[in-house]
């Protein structure tokens, strides 16, 4: 319960009546707006340097690109499977290397066709036999001959005979050493010792026309240089005559080895590639000998030496010709001899540093080593 007196209710106010307010003063009316001015079209922009005009339909080009991409990327797809299938499939069962392509028949190597025996004498002696993996084998025949000649009283004789027989052969040999470079001969007198002839193969005819044979002289043609006479001075080659031609064709050889020893001699012929040639000139100032010289030396040998009959060279006439003539790279003087009835007798040809003399066979045009 409250506590003290009730408060007495107040009266209430009387609220005082509003002043009328004065009225507004009326405005006059708005004038009119003028109409607005319709804006003129604006002008298309220039398009930048290097881009072509706008083209009528551009708009619609633009939404074709907007087009979803699968539907370009689709077709790629499907032509790219084709070709793979056409490459990897198709192609190798059609060229018949696929995995299902049919085996292809392969022909197995057979063993090679080899002599079956090889005859030495009297006696046979059993061939080599290769199997498959040699299939490809041949046996060439050797063109190597041996022969032994045995019971004899002096070896080294009958060697020094043998070899003077192969030098005065038609075409000759020459003492040789392993190099096919003429040399002097062995000392036949020793027990047992070994020598080494050999002399030039002719080549092959070319395709368009015979080659000259290994040995043959070649001289030059008139006019190309003076008479060793008129000029009075050592002759001496020129860089044109000394040119040889090119030729790539192997070069030949047939050899003979004599080996001696007590009461027998073993003759071996063979074939051998290489070219029987004249060693080096020695260095020197020049050429140390002139037409005049090489007859001289010719007039002071004896007959034998040149394989010419008869006690002195008094007994022959030597007509020196003009030029000069090459033999293995080394220029030579030639020399023609006739005997006192006008007979020709031989040609020679002498080297102008004098330490090579040559006889040249008037037949065959080939050259022999004297000197």
């Amino acid at each position: 319960m409250p506590f003290g007196k009730p408060k007495e209710p107040k009266a209430p106010k009387e609220k005082e009546p509003k002043k009328p307010k004065p009225p507004k003063k009326e405005k006059p009316p708005k004038k009119a707006k003028p109409a607005k001015k319709p804006k003129p079209a604006k002008k298309p922009k220039k398009p930048k340097k290097g881009t072509p005009p706008p083209v009528e339909g551009a708009e619609e080009e633009q939404v074709k690109k907007k087009k979803p991409i699968l539907l370009i990327l689709i077709p790629l797809v499907v032509i790219a499977a084709v070709a793979a299938i056409v490459y990897f499939i198709v192609l190798p069962r059609f060229m018949g290397e696929g995995p299902d392509a049919p085996p292809v028949e392969t022909e197995e190597p057979k063993p090679p066709e080899l002599p079956e025996k090889l005859t030495v004498g009297e006696v046979d002696v059993p061939g080599m036999t290769l199997e498959a993996d040699e299939s490809g084998a041949k046996a060439v025949l050797a063109k190597t001959v041996t022969y032994t000649y045995t019971d004899l009283n002096d070896a080294g004789a009958a060697a020094k005979t043998y070899v003077g027989q192969l030098q005065s052969a038609d075409p000759a040999f020459s003492v040789v050493d392993e190099e096919f470079v003429r040399t002097d001969a062995p000392d036949f007198t020793t027990a047992e010792g070994m020598v080494l002839l050999a002399r030039n193969l002719p080549k092959p005819e070319a395709e368009g026309g015979a080659s000259a044979p290994p040995e043959e002289v070649s001289t030059p043609p008139e006019g190309e240089s003076a008479p060793p006479e008129e000029s009075g001075e050592p002759v001496s080659p020129s860089s044109e005559e000394s040119a040889a031609p090119v030729d790539d064709t192997p070069s030949y050889v047939i050899t003979v080895r004599i080996t001696w020893s007590k009461g027998q001699c073993v003759v071996t012929a063979d074939e051998e590639e290489g070219e029987v040639t004249s060693p080096p000139s020695k260095p020197g100032p020049g050429p140390s000998i002139t037409v005049r010289g090489a007859q001289e030396r010719l007039e002071a040998m004896e007959p034998s030496k040149l394989g010419l009959p008869g006690a002195s060279m008094e007994e022959y006439e030597i007509f020196p010709e003009n030029g000069i003539e090459m033999v293995d790279n080394v220029a030579c003087i030639r020399l023609d001899v006739y005997n006192e009835n006008g007979m020709f007798m031989g040609s020679y040809l002498m080297s102008i540093n004098g330490e090579h003399l040559y006889q040249i066979d008037p037949v065959t045009n080939s050259i022999r080593v004297l000197e």
